[in-house]
């Protein structure tokens, strides 16, 4: 079969662009790249040892196993494999396939990668975050001390011109013949029916096409729900498998391996994205691709990765057809429109971009490199996010301003994550090595369980788990005897940001809520066995709702926190706002994190503490919690206006409520020294606070200008409304204005005034900005209504010449 590879076309051509420098291969799926151009590489007479790096672990034991048996060879003698847990290699081990893990371990291990001559990064399109890494500390390798190190990028779906860019290539070698045919098959599917669909269509395939039958679902709960729709509908020679991360090897060999008797023995393999990449299952002829995935993200917010369900990039929907066409023609069936394919994404976000980079920035502390971004990355980790990395590796004790601490520098030399790195590290310097390392290795690969305690599963370990948990004590050194430590205590040392406290109150639900010491929330189902735990550690959060879920946890107990963890409790004294007594309180809190632990109520507060904890009140309940008169509100109309008339040069302050409400602490606060409550707040004379926003000279300005009151023509004072939109408005009674020939105005004659004309029962007859236009049009009709009325009162032919009065005509003496 290998004779008649399709990458066999352009294998020579890859060789002889090695041997000059970087190369950039597009190949389609099933062409070769993976298990049959590394022997070319291999026997075109490099110098050096070839690592060849694959994205999944199953991939690469199926990838060093194709390659050793075209040798006729088992792996572990020329062709070897490296991965966490797993090394079968030999000193005579020319091609090393190794996880993506591994090869950040090599590299920091022999940062010259002394004895290495070609790297391969094999389905490079993934854009995992350790491939990523893994490329730009080779880069910088090469860059700066091995300009003889080679790099091959390799994938059906890359970018290909943007990355011969990047590494100095002038354009991809390409290889686009497909070894076998896969034929398209549409089938738009409403999302809600999905699983349903893709159960029919796995019955379909059954009667309609011979061979086995890969079908990829977005997680390891569609895989179990197709398997229990399919359940009695598939002929007898037809057999389920499942295939995902929990799957053991006994079950992924079963559900990999060659099938050499299709006719008799119908593989049904419903998989994860684990089977999307360089993973040949002979027997496959047809593929069921529900068209989304799984991928994590970090929640910005919260700093918690949150996996999503997705619909799949137009690169991974070619790579998933792929798996049809290998070893025979196939059919792929797609659950989407031709229509809507158009409108997916090309690839999936690259994982820097989205993830949790603390390793990222822990492995670049241990090569030296205190600022990240100074590597030559194909596109540059997020800041942001790179910052949050550095405050939980802070957090975690293994990095300061210098970059790694001596911790740090500990933790980098483990083949884990940091968190666990520095449990195991802490544990060992505290005689419990191997009680991490337990946990360690649960933590790694958690078994699906009902509920969150990992109490139970700690007590009956897989002989797996046992055996990683024996690899990764034998890395540590005990300083002390054995001690015996509470799990929850160990896990606390890897997520002391994740230490929970049950909530008491909140909405009616089914679920139980936590407040984490990170200072988010989290929920645990009320009939989950951890739910009565008033405290826990929490390992594993997730889901999409608006508080994250508790997966995995331990229930924790208070004093052992204390007495273990005592380093993390700070005392603080606190004074805040409490909304619910709408006043001050002030306690010693024993904290960690923003996890409140114990409080006690202090009374001898500090002023200043006190008046900016009322401030913070009022501003959550807004202006409108203090003492506003009506003076209050035209004396801040009045300066509002005083504003508007001396334009852009004026000396008046803004004292708009937005202004206010954002400058308490300078013109409120120092009047709250003395005052704890809201209660007390509304005694404080806000007209005397706000008149001191401004000096004497400006008060006694506005006074000329927009006067409290205006004098009429009767002779008594009426008070100005400066807050109604328009003009200040003058309200009188009509007869009040007799003799008055021009509308009355204020501001030395700049702003007229809103005459809002009474009766004598002080109801509105008129408003006018034009005093005179109403005496000589509108009077008439207004008198001739009013005096029929109200006929006790003087109602002149001409009011012009009339005096003024408030008061009616003089009775006649009798």
């Amino acid at each position: 079969m290998n004779n008649v590879l399709p990458i066999y076309a352009v294998a020579d051509e890859v060789c002889r662009a090695l041997a000059q420098g970087n190369v950039v291969l597009q190949a389609e799926p099933g062409a070769g790249k993976s298990t049959a151009l590394p022997l070319e590489i291999l026997k075109s007479g490099v110098s050096g040892k070839i690592l060849m790096l694959e994205p999944r672990r199953l991939a690469a034991q199926n990838v060093a196993a194709r390659l050793a048996s075209q040798l006729g060879e088992q792996p572990g003698q020329r062709i070897g494999l490296r991965m966490r847990g797993r090394t079968v290699c030999s000193e005579n081990t020319q091609l090393e396939v190794v996880t993506e893990g591994v090869l950040t371990r090599i590299l920091q291990s022999n940062p010259l990668l002394d004895g290495i001559s070609v790297v391969i990064f094999d389905e490079f399109h993934e854009r995992s975050l350790h491939a990523d890494l893994g490329l730009a500390l080779c880069l910088d390798v090469q860059r700066e001390v091995r300009e003889d190190l080679r790099l091959l990028l390799m994938s059906a779906t890359l970018d290909g011109d943007a990355l011969c860019s990047h590494l100095g290539v002038q354009s991809p070698v390409s290889c686009e013949v497909r070894q076998h045919p896969v034929e398209i098959v549409w089938h738009s599917t409403d999302r809600r029916d999905l699983l349903q669909a893709v159960a029919g269509l796995v019955v379909k395939a059954v009667n309609d096409h011979a061979g086995d039958v890969l079908v990829f679902l977005p997680g390891v709960a569609e895989i179990e729900k197709v398997a229990r729709l399919l359940n009695d509908k598939l002929p007898s020679n037809a057999t389920l498998h499942r295939l995902h991360r929990g799957v053991n090897r006994q079950g992924q060999q079963a559900a990999t391996s060659a099938n050499t008797d299709t006719q008799n023995n119908r593989r049904i393999i419903l998989s994860t994205s684990i089977a999307e990449t360089s993973l040949t299952i002979d027997g496959v002829s047809v593929v069921i691709d529900s068209g989304v995935e799984r991928r994590s993200r970090l929640d910005a917010s919260s700093g918690i990765e949150r996996l999503e369900t997705v619909m799949a990039g137009k690169a991974s929907a070619k790579q998933r057809a792929g798996r049809a066409g290998r070893t025979q023609a196939g059919v792929c069936y797609r659950l989407w429109s031709e229509e809507s394919h158009a409108t997916r994404a090309s690839n999936w976000q690259p994982e820097i971009l989205r993830a949790d980079l603390s390793s990222l920035v822990l492995e670049a502390g241990q090569w030296g490199v205190s600022d990240v971004s100074a590597l030559p990355w194909i596109e540059a980790p997020p800041q942001s996010a790179i910052e949050k990395a550095k405050s939980l590796l802070t957090l975690l004790d293994l990095w300061n301003v210098e970059g790694l601490t001596a911790r740090g520098r500990a933790v980098a030399t483990l083949p884990v994550d940091p968190r666990t790195g520095h449990m195991l590290v802490w544990s060992a310097d505290n005689g419990a090595a191997m009680q991490a390392a337990r946990l360690a290795a649960l933590l790694e690969d958690l078994p699906r369980q009902n509920n969150a305690d990992l109490s139970p599963l700690l007590n009956r370990l897989a002989s797996s788990h046992k055996r990683r948990a024996d690899q990764l004590a034998g890395l540590l050194s005990a300083t002390r005897e054995q001690n015996s430590i509470d799990p929850a205590i160990l896990l606390v040392r890897a997520y002391p940001d994740r230490v929970a406290k049950r909530r008491t109150g909140g909405p009616a639900t089914h679920d139980v809520r936590y407040q984490l010491s990170g200072g988010s929330g989290a929920v645990l189902h009320e009939n989950d066995p951890l739910a009565h735990s008033e405290y826990l550690v929490v390992a594993g959060l997730g889901g999409s709702g608006k508080e994250a879920r508790i997966f995995s946890a331990i229930a924790l107990d208070l004093s052992l926190l204390l007495e273990w963890c005592g380093d993390l409790c700070q005392t603080h004294d606190v004074v805040q706002w409490d909304d619910k007594l709408e006043r001050v309180i002030a306690e010693k809190q024993q904290r960690i994190g923003a996890l409140v632990i114990e409080s006690k109520p202090v009374t001898d507060i500090n002023s200043d503490l006190r008046a900016q904890a009322l401030i913070s009140g009022v501003r959550k309940k807004g202006l409108s919690c203090l003492n506003w008169t009506e003076s209050a509100r035209q004396w801040q109309a009045r300066v509002m206006r005083m504003r508007d008339l001396e334009g852009e040069d004026t000396a008046y302050p803004p004292v708009d409520d937005d202004t206010l409400l954002a400058e308490l602490e300078t013109w409120l606060q120092p009047y709250l020294m003395d005052v704890s409550s809201l209660k007390a707040v509304k005694q404080v004379d806000l007209t005397d606070v706000l008149k001191s926003l401004i000096d004497y000279r400006l008060q006694q300005k506005m006074d000329s200008w927009l006067p409290e009151k205006y004098t009429v023509p009767a002779g008594a004072q009426h008070k100005l409304r400066y807050t109604d939109d328009g003009n200040p408005v003058l309200s009188v009674k009509l007869q009040e204005m007799f003799g008055c020939r021009e509308n009355p105005s204020v501001a030395e004659g700049r702003l007229p005034l809103k005459v809002e004309l009474l009766s004598p029962a002080r109801r509105p007859v008129q408003v006018t900005e034009d005093l005179g236009n109403f005496w000589h049009n509108s009077y008439p009709a207004v008198k001739k209504d009013l005096a029929g009325r109200y006929p006790k009162h003087p109602w002149p032919d001409d009011p012009l010449t009339a005096k003024a009065t408030a008061s009616a005509k003089p009775r006649k003496r009798k």
